[in-house]
């Protein structure tokens, strides 16, 4: 969006504040007003709307135990309610910190009242009057604080920010309620995108994974004679794509970008359908894909030069499709930046959304024989163009699997200038979370419940493996499993939905004989009621798994990565956390980690000792405290954009 959906400027909220006591006062017949203040021209001003004379029952004031005592002191006839929060430590410490943070703001009443330094006119100046002198000064009522950074500008001169949709906006809902019918009728097309020659195989059905019923479009898998139509293309291609100017190329990148964005609200039902994920999720791969075009563009703009580096030449791009624009746009912009030639083949699953980024990528400049799409099965696409001399790099997202067998096919050959052949691999994880017993329950909740059944669990980042302190992991497991059954299961295309269906039904399958191993060996298996009728009605209709919540008795008993709204609990004793942390380490994994503690020296501990590529740290203490810290990811895991950035693709 263009601006922030609050207020930037204390002195709005304030004049807000009294155009709802006003309303609220001139109904008394409705509402029964109850003003929460310890400010005292906002009491003055509530009295003041409220007129001199008061009825009992026509309105009352409102101070926190402990606070503003000195000020209501003054009003004698005037009701004020005293309220004070009551709990544990555990519950009233979030609360203390948020009262904490609030008055202690320098524009805190509160805070200000104890500055000596201010007057009094000063201090109790009226907002309304600071509003006006705000707009003299500006030109304009309303105008943001000049020292917040708007959102498209939060990258500054480097590139623009993408833009997003407001789901919460009544017009912009109504607007998708339209594409979405539209695209009801529409019947998407992906196809071979090649340079020379026409595809000749036949069309086969794309499904959307939440409603088995609803055919999303057609495909034609590429052949074996698109394949060397599309390799003999690209290496005529390669020289003159590579003599491209980098700041010509970085404009084609930024031109695309500019199409993906005005098509945003058009490609939502495309990626709802195919892919299966929530409106907001798509919302976010799609700003995704433009910030990638625009990071890479302003990359080579930066750090290129044509006489300097040499591209490769013809690269293999293979994407997954639980990214199916995202991760597939960020690979071709970042191998198209370099100066390579790229044959992309996207996940069989999601060619429908890979067609629609190419063909948005030809429109904004970039040549066909620069570009050229192969959708097909890994195993007979994938493997035929990696196998081919020609190739001279691959960049690959997925399996870990896959990407070793990548891996032993590359090591064959070398490239035409001797070198071995690059291979790009960013891979999946036993991603792992530590929660020890000084953490914040309903923050790791919070953050557990987004990380492991967001996207319904698919993302390669996604949270696999619980580890929680012994003596938190019962109340901690208590507040998850309640807020994981208030998560609604359902068809995506439903704004209400929190996760869709995984990819297809072998996946669905996969996830279930997995969780039925593990019931076999006595592990307890959580899982949300939905009432049989409602469950099987889901199943029956498209690939849905209900999300589950798994006791291990050992971080041994994960064997492969769960690609699902699966998560895996282990309890460890406070004095074992080493232990617990070296045999996360020996998953073979490392994309990511993260610690939820109040304990500095447990956050050094998991720092030192992690092996991820990303770590995430949240001292529970003032909201969340991240931090991301590349330690040189395990195998053939990659971190973050760069990892299959322009300069890992020059000779």
């Amino acid at each position: 969006q263009s601006g922030y959906p609050v207020y930037t400027r204390k002195a709005y909220t304030d004049v807000a504040y009294l155009a709802c006591a006003r309303k609220l006062l001139a109904a008394p017949d409705e509402v029964y007003p109850q003003f929460a203040t310890h400010n005292a021209h906002t009491m003055a001003a509530v009295q003041a709307l409220a007129g001199p004379d008061y009825t009992p029952g026509q309105y009352e004031f409102q101070c926190l135990h402990g606070m503003g005592e000195a000020l209501y002191d003054q009003v004698h006839d005037r009701p004020c309610r005293i309220y004070a929060p009551v709990g544990t430590h555990e519950t009233l410490l979030a609360y203390l910190v948020r009262r904490l943070l609030e008055n202690g703001a320098n524009t805190s009443f509160v805070n200000r009242i104890a500055d000596e330094s201010l007057g009094l006119a000063e201090l109790v100046q009226d907002p309304v009057q600071t509003v006006a002198t705000l707009a003299a000064q500006d030109g304009c009522v309303g105008s943001p604080h000049p020292a917040i950074t708007l959102p498209p500008d939060l990258y500054g001169a480097a590139r623009a920010n993408s833009r997003g949709l407001d789901l919460a906006d009544e017009r912009t809902l109504a607007d998708l309620a339209r594409r979405f019918a539209a695209d009801a009728s529409r019947t998407w097309q992906a196809e071979p995108l090649i340079a020379r020659g026409m595809p000749q195989g036949p069309w086969q059905p794309v499904r959307n994974p939440a409603a088995a019923s609803d055919l999303v479009g057609q495909v034609r898998e590429a052949t074996l004679d698109d394949m060397q139509s599309a390799l003999d293309a690209a290496t005529m291609a390669a020289a003159a794509w590579a003599a491209t100017p980098p700041a010509e190329r970085a404009a084609r990148l930024e031109a695309a970008a500019a199409r993906l964005q005005d098509e945003l609200a058009a490609l939502l039902p495309l990626l709802v359908r195919e892919a299966g994920k929530t409106c907001a999720n798509a919302v976010a791969e799609v700003r995704e894909a433009v910030d990638f075009l625009r990071y890479y563009a302003a990359e080579v703009r930066r750090d290129f030069d044509n006489a300097s580096h040499v591209p490769l030449g013809p690269v293999v791009c293979i994407s997954p499709w639980n990214f199916p624009l995202a991760i597939f746009t960020g690979q071709v912009a970042a191998a198209l930046a370099a100066g390579n030639v790229v044959l992309a083949k996207p996940a069989e699953q999601t060619p429908l959304v890979a067609a629609a980024a190419v063909r948005a990528l030809h429109a904004a400049g970039v040549p066909r024989g620069a570009l050229q799409l192969l959708p097909g099965r890994g195993e007979t696409v994938g493997a035929a163009l990696v196998a081919d001399a020609r190739v001279q790099g691959v960049l690959f997202t997925g399996s870990t699997e896959v990407a070793r067998l990548l891996q032993r096919t590359l090591s064959r050959r070398l490239t035409a200038g001797g070198q071995p052949v690059p291979l790009i691999a960013e891979t999946g994880g036993q991603n792992a979370l530590v929660v020890d017993s000084s953490a914040l329950v309903e923050q790791a909740v919070a953050d557990i419940v987004s990380s492991a059944f967001d996207s319904a669990g698919q993302r390669c980042s996604a949270l696999r493996l619980l580890c929680v302190q012994e003596e938190a992991a019962d109340r901690l497991l208590y507040m998850l499993r309640g807020a994981v059954q208030e998560l609604r299961l359902g068809d995506p295309r439903e704004l209400a939905t929190d996760i869709g269906p995984v990819i297809d039904a072998e996946a669905a399958g996969l996830i279930e004989s997995h969780l039925r191993t593990l019931q076999a060996r006595g592990r307890r298996v959580w899982r949300p009621a939905l009432g049989a009728s409602r469950a099987a009605s889901l199943t029956a209709q498209g690939s849905f798994v209900v999300p589950a919540v798994v006791e291990l008795a050992s971080v041994a008993e994960l064997e492969r990565e769960v690609f699902g709204p699966v998560l895996h609990v282990l309890r460890y004793p406070r004095d074992r956390l080493a232990q617990t942390l070296e045999q996360i380490n020996a998953t073979g994994f490392g994309l990511t980690q993260g610690v939820h503690t109040r304990i500095d020296e447990t956050v050094a501990q998991v720092v030192g000792m992690a092996r991820a590529g990303n770590l995430y740290v949240n001292r529970n203490i003032v909201g969340a405290v991240v931090g991301v810290q590349p330690f040189g990811g395990e195998g053939l895991s990659g971190t973050g954009p760069k990892a299959g950035g322009p300069l890992n693709l020059l000779r």
